[in-house]
């Protein structure tokens, strides 16, 4: 008896002993050159530094914040290269390299902000203060905050000493915030080769949805942003006196196509990532009508009453049809002359696999006059990517991991992103930032007071971190 029991003690303490050795392993992957929670502080001081420096577009100077990354690369061992598209302007382009197994993935940034007026934040903009346990500044949340956390990933990988199977690429870029013309344009129209055996990419768009009562509902994937389309109409007629008014006029001629546009908006379309979004946020509705309507959002879409209560919410139903809003409306120069052209701009936002003809085919069909000429503003084409692949279920991994029952969710975005040039180049393209983000700070987006919350920010890193661990790094 008292062999066994030697027997089964010796068994227990091997057993744990196994255990704490396997815990220390995976926890020496994390530590090994310095802990995951050094790293977030360090990332924070990275992060403070950054948001100083005023990267406002227009006009940009946005080489100084290049230069601030290239530097902290290389200072970590990592070479980085300045790509100058403009004066003023630089990409800041790093690989670190694995064996070659699988292809590479990108993690995309843009240096670049929107203008902020100081008189109306609480705040400098531009101090990078940490203020009430949160770190305040333009470009917190677009998108220095992440850059930084992708930055920090990297170089934990590094440091892990893990054999990586893809190479991982770093790539800040200017200009996002009006187009991408001396940024992601410039560098997939001059550098393709630096990134042709990229697979995938990881870049700003969707971010883990929280409620307003601090609810986490799902973490959001976007798979494609809505193509763009800018277009002008006009039209014309015979100029007079405002006194002896004229029916077909060019301002009734263009009121009244508006008039039927807005009356006739397109029709709802369910794509396949849609239906998936849907029916995933579904059990997390509060609202039974709703909750009943998600799981089957090809029938509720159908059903005016439902269809009517889902419209209400602005960013689910940009998902489930094409856009038109009226922008800009021209006409006449004087209260008492009744003009001979008058204008109108329309921003539409078309969903993936939309063309451009076929829209103002639908447009004309609409409006019933064909003395209204439509013309092109601008048309930025995007298309999606696929969300059944490994990076994918990288995020849904680590997802399921820290947040058991909480769907991982492909999503459509209203707006675009830099994501599209390189979807057009055959890169899987996601947007995901891995922050808690809830309703009052989304709205400090390209508004005032713009701040992330340290917590949340050192949590980001790390989920980053893991996402790649699961994506990059050999299995033993």
């Amino acid at each position: 008896m008292d062999i066994l029991k030697t027997l089964k003690k010796s068994a227990i303490a091997l057993a744990a002993g196994c255990l704490v050795s396997s815990l220390l392993s995976a926890e020496a992957v994390i530590d090994r050159g310095g802990s995951i929670e050094s790293a977030c502080d360090e990332s924070l001081g990275y992060l403070k530094s950054y948001l100083k420096i005023d990267t406002t577009n227009p006009p940009g100077n946005e080489e100084k914040g290049a230069e601030f990354l290239s530097k902290i690369l290389q200072n970590n061992g990592i070479e980085s290269r300045l790509l100058k598209s403009a004066p003023g302007r630089a990409c800041v382009y790093a690989r670190l390299k694995g064996n070659g197994k699988k292809k590479a993935v990108i993690l995309l940034n843009h240096i670049d902000v929107v203008p902020a007026k100081a008189e109306d934040w609480q705040h400098d903009p531009f101090a990078g203060e940490e203020i009430g346990g949160e770190i305040w500044g333009r470009g917190a949340l677009d998108m220095k905050g992440f850059a930084i956390a992708q930055l920090e990933a990297m170089l934990l990988l590094k440091r892990s000493g893990q054999i990586l199977e893809r190479d991982l690429i770093f790539l800040g870029t200017p200009d996002e915030e009006i187009g991408g013309k001396f940024g992601a344009e410039w560098f997939v129209k001059n550098h393709p080769d630096l990134v042709k055996d990229a697979e995938f990419l990881l870049n700003e768009g969707a971010f883990i949805d929280v409620s307003s009562e601090g609810k986490v509902r799902y973490w959001g994937v976007a798979v494609s942003e809505k193509s763009v389309l800018w277009l002008n109409l006009t039209g014309k007629g015979d100029a007079g006196h405002a006194s002896m008014p004229m029916s077909d006029s060019s301002v009734n001629k263009l009121v009244k196509s508006l008039s039927r546009i807005i009356e006739n908006p397109p029709p709802a379309v369910v794509l396949p990532a849609v239906r998936e979004y849907f029916s995933k946020i579904g059990p997390t509705v509060d609202e039974p009508a709703l909750r009943s309507a998600f799981s089957d959002i090809d029938s509720a879409v159908k059903n005016p009453l439902l269809y009517g209560e889902i419209l209400k919410d602005k960013m689910k139903s940009s998902m489930l049809r094409n856009t038109i809003s009226p922008t800009v409306l021209k006409a006449g120069y004087k209260t008492n002359v009744i003009p001979a052209e008058a204008t109108a701009e329309l921003d539409c936002r078309l969903l993936p696999g939309v063309q451009k003809d076929d829209f103002i085919k639908s447009i004309k069909e609409t409006i019933k006059d064909p003395s209204i000429d439509i013309s092109v503003l601008d048309w930025v084409h995007t298309d999606a990517s696929p969300f059944n692949t490994d990076c994918f279920k990288a995020i849904s991994s680590v997802a399921g991991k820290e947040m058991p029952g909480v769907p991982v969710v492909p999503m459509v975005m209203p707006w675009f992103t830099d994501s599209h040039w390189f979807r057009d180049i055959g890169i899987i393209s996601y947007g995901f930032e891995p922050f808690e983000v809830d309703p009052q700070h989304l709205a400090t987006m390209h508004g005032k007071d713009e701040r992330i919350p340290v917590a949340i920010f050192r949590k980001g890193v790390r989920r980053l971190y893991e996402v790649l661990e699961k994506l990059c790094v050999q299995p033993n």
